[in-house]
C-alpha cells in the first residue's frame, strides 16, 4: 500500500477509535443511556390525570396514555414515571411497548407502600425483555419529610430479590441533599434533580444549564458513580421572586443544556446522561398543590398536546 494511502487509513481508523464510545453494558439502562444512537428521556405524568385522587387513575382513558406516548415518540424514546398505580401503571408500559419506546424507568412514589413495591417489581419481570429498565425509589420525599432515609434501604431490601437482576436502582432528591452519605452511596446510579431555577434564580438560560451539568459532572468525579440528571430545565411562563419566565427562556435552557452532548463521560466507572427532559406536559394541580405559579409551566407541551418551542430542540436532536 503507498505510504499516503497507509497514513490517510490510519488517521481515518484513529479518528473513528476516538469518536466511538463504548457503552457501559454494566446494565441494559447503562447500556441503553451512553449508546452511540442517541437516547431521548421524558419526565411522564398522564396530561389528563391529577393524581392526587385515587379515582382519577382509574377514571384515565387508555386512548389518552396513548395520545399522549404516541405525541411524545418523535422525541422520545424512554419514559421515567413518578409511582407506580395498579389501574395506570401497567397501562402505561404496555402503550409504551405498542409505540416501541427502547427504555422505562420505573418509580415508587411511597417506599413505604408493598403494593406499589412489588407492582414495580412485577411490571419489571414482564417487561425485562421488552425495555431498557430502572427503578427510582422515592422522589425527594426525604427532603419534603413524606418519608425517612430507612424507609429507603426498606423499600430496597424488598424490592431486589423481586427484580431481575439486569434493572438498575437509585433513588431522588434535590441536589443540596447528595451531601448525604444515604443518598449518595444509594442504588447503582444517582438520578438528582438540579435546579437551577430554584437554587441559582439569578441565573439566564445557558448560564443555567452549564451550572446544572457542571454540578453533575462534580457529583459524578466524586462518587466515581453514574449519574441521570433526572430533573432541570425552566418554566415557559409564571413569576417566581420577580423573575418572570418566558417560551423563548424555556428553549434557550435546552439548547444550551443540550448542545454539548447528551452523554458527557467523566471516567472509570462514572458519566453523566444529560438526556432527560422535564417534563412532559404542563401540570395545572402542582400550582394549585404547590402554591408556586410556576410549577404548572414546566411541561414541553401544554394539556392539550401542542408543543411549546422548547419542544422541537429535543425533536430535531432525537436519534432515528
Amino acid at each position: 500500500m503507498p505510504r499516503f494511502l497507509l497514513t490517510l487509513t490510519l488517521a481515518c481508523f484513529l479518528t473513528t477509535s476516538s469518536s466511538a464510545r463504548e457503552p457501559d453494558r454494566r446494565f441494559p439502562l447503562f447500556a441503553y443511556l451512553t449508546g452511540n444512537t442517541p437516547a431521548g428521556v421524558i419526565a411522564y405524568v398522564p396530561s389528563e390525570l391529577d393524581p392526587r385522587k385515587d379515582v382519577n387513575n382509574r377514571q384515565l382513558a387508555t386512548s389518552s396514555i396513548r395520545a399522549d406516548l404516541a405525541t411524545l415518540r418523535p422525541a422520545f424514546d424512554g419514559i421515567v414515571l413518578y409511582g407506580y398505580h395498579e389501574a395506570a401503571t401497567p397501562r402505561i408500559l404496555a402503550v409504551a411497548k405498542e409505540l416501541k419506546y427502547r427504555a422505562v424507568i420505573l418509580a415508587v412514589w411511597d417506599p413505604k407502600s408493598a403494593a406499589e413495591l412489588d407492582g414495580v417489581a412485577a411490571l419489571a419481570r414482564q417487561y425485562e425483555a421488552d425495555f431498557a429498565l430502572g427503578v427510582i425509589v422515592g422522589n425527594e420525599g426525604v427532603t419534603f419529610k413524606r418519608y425517612e432515609p430507612n424507609d429507603i434501604t426498606i423499600a430496597l431490601a424488598r424490592l431486589r430479590p423481586n427484580l431481575p437482576k439486569s434493572v438498575a436502582v437509585a433513588t431522588s432528591e434535590p441536589l443540596y441533599m447528595y451531601k448525604e452519605a444515604f443518598v449518595r452511596e444509594y442504588g447503582d446510579f444517582l438520578a438528582p434533580n438540579i435546579h437551577p431555577v430554584f437554587d441559582q434564580k439569578d441565573l439566564g438560560p445557558a448560564e443555567a444549564a452549564a451550572w446544572a451539568r457542571t454540578e453533575a459532572a462534580k457529583l459524578a468525579t466524586q462518587m466515581n458513580k453514574p449519574v441521570l440528571v433526572k430533573e432541570t430545565g425552566m418554566p415557559h411562563s409564571g413569576t417566581r421572586e420577580g423573575k418572570t419566565y418566558t417560551p423563548a427562556m424555556q428553549k434557550a435552557f435546552w439548547e444550551a443544556y443540550l448542545k454539548p452532548g447528551r452523554v458527557a463521560p467523566i471516567g472509570g466507572g462514572a458519566w453523566v446522561f444529560h438526556g432527560v427532559a422535564f417534563e412532559a406536559f404542563d401540570l395545572p394541580w402542582k400550582s394549585a398543590e404547590s402554591g408556586l405559579e410556576i410549577e404548572a409551566s414546566w411541561g414541553l407541551l401544554n394539556p392539550k398536546r401542542q408543543p411549546h418551542p422548547a419542544f422541537a430542540v429535543w425533536k430535531d436532536t432525537a436519534g432515528p
